[in-house]
């Protein structure tokens, strides 16, 4: 027997046993290991299978029954949707010329959507690009929820599409706001179907506005015992928008775009992002301009903002504050909720004689902070540091010394090309 066949059957032989494992569980740590052991080894199972798939696929053993493709074989024989076969065959491809990637995915670092997230990185135009930081890439990645990693990967995107030659994606992004459409039309019965697209900011003003309401709808059917899905909460915000409209004055005051985005001054000038996490290019910025209003903030390192208040709730500059510090909800499940949707609340309470500062707030959704018993008790506030204005002068002298740095060593590329 070769050794191909001794581990086809000794995975098998696993697998049988896996069937019968949810019997043998006693206590309900070992079936969440189980589960979360299994769910790792079916990805690095993907990695294990990727160069007997990209092989078989380029020996074209796959036309020996006369198929068409080596999609429509696997696609009969497994007994999978050719959509399937087809992702499992360019998977295999990928990771034969991503070794980083595949060597993550084997030790169960990654997963196989981190591969697709990684894998429209590495375009044509940026192959060389990507070879070069692979490995940068990958262990960046590594410790990262999955929405940050691809924020993450969408940005080493911008720095290298920074010329745009020759990026056809570039070019795309940049006709995101042309693209927007919506469809509204009316059925036999009367009833309406709306779909559309929306560019990142216009869709970000639309969602906003369509969870604020619908928060509003949630309280109201809490407090009046009336059950409706969320699905059907939203139906009923967007007529609720719609009808808001209509009764507005035609020469009423127009508000504010309502959304949130992070950019960078000179210093880190390639942040550019939504609150919600979506990568913008700078000149998505171009026509809201004129109706932004600014607000800056001095961080000293990733977690202090130079700023300070005494207030007994987090409101105004410092809840804007810890919002562009912590993103998200910072309970420690991971929860990704956006911080501009989230609670600022005390890590120790104010009746506990916690105080209205930075180092003691933190974001939390209204779940993980409203409910006593989802409530993150072992949080501890952050280490003390002095905010005052030496504190600021030397947070601005260091991030100037850093911008200098960065300016010396762009220059030193472009010499070197």
């Amino acid at each position: 027997m070769s050794a191909a066949a001794e581990a086809l059957t000794a995975l098998r032989a696993a697998v049988d046993l896996l069937l019968t494992a949810p019997d043998l569980f006693d206590r309900d740590d070992d079936l969440h290991t189980f589960v979360i052991g299994t769910l790792v080894e079916q990805h690095r199972l993907v990695a294990a299978l990727a160069p007997a798939v990209a092989r078989w696929d380029r020996l074209r053993l796959w036309a020996n029954d006369g198929s068409l493709s080596a999609a429509s074989r696997l696609s009969v024989e497994t007994h999978t949707s050719k959509a399937a076969a087809r992702c499992t065959i360019r998977r295999a491809k990928q990771l034969q010329e991503m070794p980083a990637t595949a060597a993550a995915l084997a030790e169960g670092s990654l997963s196989p959507e981190h591969v697709d997230l990684l894998s429209r990185a590495n375009h044509s135009h940026r192959r060389e690009r990507f070879a070069h930081d692979e490995e940068t890439l990958v262990d960046a990645c590594k410790p990262l929820l999955f929405d940050e990693a691809a924020r993450a990967v969408n940005y080493w995107r911008n720095r290298a599409d920074a010329d745009g030659s020759g990026d056809n994606e570039a070019t795309e992004r940049r006709n995101r706001a042309a693209r927007a459409h919506l469809h509204a039309s009316e059925t036999l019965d009367g009833s309406t179907v709306i779909n559309g697209l929306l560019d990142p900011i216009a869709g970000e003003i639309f969602r906003n506005e369509l969870e604020r309401l619908e928060q509003t709808l949630y309280l109201h059917d809490k407090q009046m015992g009336n059950e409706r899905t969320n699905a059907q909460r939203r139906a009923a915000a967007l007529v609720e928008m719609a009808t808001r409209s209509a009764s507005t004055p035609n020469k009423a005051q127009r508000p504010k775009p309502l959304f949130v985005v992070h950019v960078g001054d000179e210093t880190a000038r390639r942040l550019c992002e939504l609150a919600g996490g979506a990568v913008l290019q700078a000149d998505d910025l171009r026509d809201w301009v004129d109706d932004a209003l600014m607000e800056t903030f001095l961080f000293n390192g990733p977690s202090v903002v130079l700023t300070a208040s005494q207030k007994r709730t987090f409101t105004g500059k410092l809840r804007h504050a810890i919002q562009a510090r912590d993103r998200r909800c910072q309970h420690p499940s991971g929860c990704d909720t956006s911080a501009v949707r989230a609670d600022i609340d005390h890590i120790v309470p104010w009746a506990d004689g916690g105080t209205t500062e930075q180092f003691n707030g933190r974001a939390l959704c209204s779940t993980h902070n409203r409910h006593s018993e989802k409530r993150d008790r072992n949080a501890k506030p952050l280490p003390q540091q002095p905010v005052n204005h030496l504190a600021v002068l030397r947070a601005k002298c260091r991030w100037v010394y850093q911008r200098d740095c960065e300016r010396e060593g762009d220059n030193e590329g472009k010499d070197s090309s």
